[in-house]
């Protein structure tokens, strides 16, 4: 069954909505990102979006792919677009999807400059259109998953997300591209623009990339496993409190 919204006939789109409710909006940026593609913040969210649209019966919406790119601009290849033009531009496209006929959507992030401003289009969201919503910034809300199957924490294009985008298309990892001493250790409190490095690590001693095929795939896995539940935990809340006999 096509699940993407863009290659769907107007009439096809129509019927769908009679029993697919719900919408997949995979949000990113283009930002440099160690020695895995410009737009992994893009490719991630699309590859989860993929694998949960089947298992949760969404459909996929196409992909906001500019973000808000803070400290690594200055890096060859990334690009951003101010905080207000995104945050005004994600909520016109989610209000247009709720208007359109779905009754939820589901946000999913791949990039962190991007996070204050998309949980705020999900306040206003309900605020305004009545469309509920649930942000997932994976990287965080997968980092148990990170720790548990890869005995690490994860980093900018660090060992989470270089498995993430190989579990992807292996080819969009450049390998050789990769040295260890490029990578740089983020501290709190200080503030270096541009940014230390385009890999960046939040542990000492953590985080690096690996290389093994079947590692990733595993990680992937847990991951989409992870997502899947909790909005499947969450719809069912909402079917509980939200329904018309609910109170």
């Amino acid at each position: 069954m096509q699940r993407h919204l863009d290659a769907l006939n107007w009439r096809d789109f129509s019927e769908l909505l009679k029993s697919n409710r719900g919408a997949i909006l995979p949000v990113g940026t283009i930002e440099a990102h160690g020695c895995t593609n410009l737009g992994t913040d893009n490719t991630i969210p699309e590859y989860i979006a993929e694998h949960l649209a089947e298992r949760l019966d969404l459909l996929i919406a196409p992909t906001i792919s500019y973000g808000i790119t803070r400290t690594l601009l200055p890096y060859p290849g990334s690009l951003a677009v101010t905080p207000e033009v995104f945050e005004a531009f994600v909520f016109d496209v989610a209000s247009s999807l709720i208007e359109s006929g779905f009754d939820w959507l589901l946000i999913l992030n791949g990039h962190g400059g991007n996070n204050k401003e998309l949980e705020s289009v999900a306040r206003e969201l309900w605020r305004i259109t009545g469309g509920m919503s649930i942000v997932i910034h994976w990287w965080e809300f997968c980092e148990p998953v990170t720790k548990r199957v890869l005995g690490e924490t994860g980093g900018h294009a660090g060992i989470d997300e270089t498995y993430m985008v190989m579990a992807s298309d292996p080819e969009l990892v450049k390998k050789e591209m990769f040295d260890p001493e490029n990578a740089y250790l983020v501290r709190p409190g200080a503030y270096p623009y541009p940014n230390g490095g385009t890999l960046l690590l939040y542990e000492e001693g953590q985080g690096l990339p690996r290389f093994d095929p079947n590692e990733a795939q595993k990680y992937a896995g847990a991951v989409v496993d992870n997502i899947s539940e909790y909005v499947s935990e969450v719809l069912k809340k909402w079917n509980k409190n939200f329904a018309p006999d609910s109170g």
